[in-house]
């Protein structure tokens, strides 16, 4: 009697997709832009880390701090000299898009929904929403200076499946960062730490995305 040939796993179906921005659509390096900062108001670059990894840092991914209160801050608390114009250079001028990932984001936009899952703040996504086209090529997003939740809070993500109208194990979502993944992955998501274009697209392929 012939051997039954194996069965394959049927393949997961994705109606959404969600992606981060920092370090998955565009990249940029905290020691660069944590040195570039700490000159300009003169304090050591680590100092100034752990001044924004505090509850300020929190607070301004949480929308609780706008862009002219941040300017205050830094001008009172660091000594920043600078104008606002100069300071709103200084703070959001340091991203460059990863063209490999934008063009997967484009490739899943065409067969699902599509939209943008950051923690940012509104200077930020001001700045990303003028100079990139990528916020405009999705159906919308959930923001963490919009919602005043941050990733990886469970409900940001519920959030998330609430815009997009679909089910947790039928949702991808991309981050660079371990601990926004897992939180996703405890939900039910199909997510996926984004490690270069090339990682994503064969993740992308397995799932008909690309």
């Amino acid at each position: 009697m012939p051997a039954s040939s194996p069965v394959s796993a049927p393949k997961q179906v994705v109606r959404a997709a969600f992606f981060d921005v920092g370090n998955v659509l565009l990249r940029f390096s905290s020691r660069r832009v944590l040195a570039k900062i700490a000159c300009a108001v003169k304090r050591h670059p680590i100092k100034l880390a752990r001044y924004l990894a505090s509850d300020v840092g929190e607070r301004i991914e949480r929308g609780e701090i706008g862009g002219e209160a941040l300017y205050e801050i830094f001008r009172r608390q660091l000594g920043y000299r600078g104008s606002f114009a100069q300071f709103r250079e200084l703070w959001c001028d340091h991203f460059t898009l990863d063209r490999g990932s934008h063009a997967l984001m484009k490739a899943a936009a065409e067969r699902v929904p599509t939209y943008l899952l950051s923690n940012t703040n509104a200077l930020h996504f001001d700045h990303i929403r003028k100079r990139y086209a990528f916020p405009h090529q999705v159906r919308g997003a959930v923001l963490s200076h919009e919602v005043g939740l941050r990733k990886p809070d469970p409900e940001i993500y519920r959030r998330a499946l609430a815009l997009s109208g679909t089910r947790a194990g039928e949702t991808v979502f991309i981050d660079d960062l371990k601990p926004n993944v897992d939180a996703a992955r405890d939900l039910g998501m199909i997510a996926i730490r984004y490690r270069g274009a090339e990682d994503l697209r064969r993740r992308f392929q397995d799932l008909g995305l690309a």
